[in-house]
């Protein structure tokens, strides 16, 4: 009896002694991290005497009555839950229905296709922030395609309007027509229209009409600005965009690779007994994946609410904040000017508990519509 007490206790000590280093490393980075940011999230705490600051104490829950106050709060919620919307609604089923195709084999060359669908995830994040910041700003490729062809069309006009009059002629009626195509904005250059574009036009006589074409878009074509970033109703939009193009590939990854762990006679069975594809992936291929595709989910929520360098690299919040999300709401408050720790915590502790009712809800879901993985 003895000498099983002593093994029962040399046991339970070997246990503790490797679980202990582990616990102690979770306590330090993870638990007081999380206490201390509820404790600071209830204070007045701007520093302390250390640093300048008043003495720190319970002030009750002011930050949090800021916070939900603010109507800049609930833009970046906002913000944030269309992320959320794209990543659930949007990476998981594109990336299903990707690994499907590929494990299908229903497009050729799969190899290739799940290379180039999974590069956008292996490259910088603030690379891709910078790459995309460039095509949707003002000065970007999209803005400049869509200037070489205004400024075409204009010519295209403009020489027909000549064609018409015979050559270069500037009579009136030639003169009336480029400036009813120059538009109010070109007519507003003159205070008198007709005379001073016969005037300027005259400057030109004896050179090449490709030459007179560039000067008049120069001067009448309004140049066309995307702006995509700054522009409140669509802002989002390439931020959302971006997001769907760079992580789809994970679940993709993921996907394909339980896809892959399936008895590949279970399909083919069902394929010789007269299930299409649609049938396959319904009833066989979705209820094997029911965890991985619940584990997608909440990778995909708690991955949507700490999104922070991506768009921070792309917009930085945004001259008019109109794509700041909570992660750089947050990040405004605890670094940027005067430091508001409180509120700051306050927005943190409210970004996980926003991430834990939604992982809940979808494993809620998945219990209650959810098929068992095998």
């Amino acid at each position: 009896m003895a000498h099983t007490n002593k093994t029962h206790f040399e046991e339970r000590r070997a246990y503790w002694a490797m679980v202990m280093p582990s616990f102690a490393l979770y306590l330090l980075v993870m638990a007081f991290p999380i206490i201390l940011s509820v404790i600071l999230s209830v204070s007045n705490y701007s520093g302390g005497k250390m640093f300048g600051g008043e003495p720190w104490g319970f002030v009750g829950f002011d930050a949090y009555v800021r916070v939900f106050t603010d109507p800049w709060f609930w833009n970046a919620l906002k913000n944030n839950l269309y992320i959320v919307l794209v990543s659930v609604f949007g990476q998981l089923p594109l990336g299903f229905i990707f690994a499907y195709f590929i494990y299908a084999k229903i497009v050729k060359a799969p190899g290739f296709w799940q290379g180039v669908l999974y590069v956008p995830n292996i490259i910088s994040v603030i690379v891709v922030g910078l790459l995309w910041q460039t095509i949707f700003s003002p000065h970007g490729p999209i803005g400049e395609i869509v200037n070489y062809f205004r400024v075409a069309n204009f010519q295209a006009q403009l020489e027909s309007i000549f064609n018409t009059a015979g050559g270069f002629s500037l009579s009136d009626e030639v003169l009336h027509n480029i400036l009813n195509l120059a538009g109010p904005a070109g007519q507003s250059m003159f205070s008198d229209p007709v005379p001073e574009l016969r005037d300027l036009l005259s400057s030109y006589q004896g050179q090449p009409m490709s030459d007179i074409y560039t000067a008049l878009s120069n001067l009448f074509v309004q140049k066309w600005s995307p702006a995509f970033l700054t522009k409140p109703d669509v802002a989002m939009l390439p931020v959302l965009f971006v997001i769907l193009w760079m992580y789809t590939g994970m679940y993709l990854i993921l996907f394909l690779a339980n896809m892959q762990k399936i008895d590949a006679q279970i399909v083919e069975s069902a394929r010789i007994d007269g299930a299409n594809e649609g049938q396959v992936m319904r009833f066989i291929i979705l209820p094997a994946l029911s965890g991985t595709i619940v584990n997608s989910a909440i990778l995909a929520i708690s991955g949507s609410l700490s999104s922070f360098a991506l768009i921070f690299a792309m917009t930085g919040g945004g001259p008019s904040r109109v794509t700041e999300i909570l992660s750089i709401y947050m990040y405004n408050n605890a670094f940027l000017g005067r430091p508001n720790f409180p509120l700051a915590n306050a927005i943190s502790l409210i970004m996980v508990l926003i991430s834990v009712t939604l992982i809940v809800l979808t494993k809620a879901v998945e219990k209650r519509y959810g098929g068992k993985e095998e």
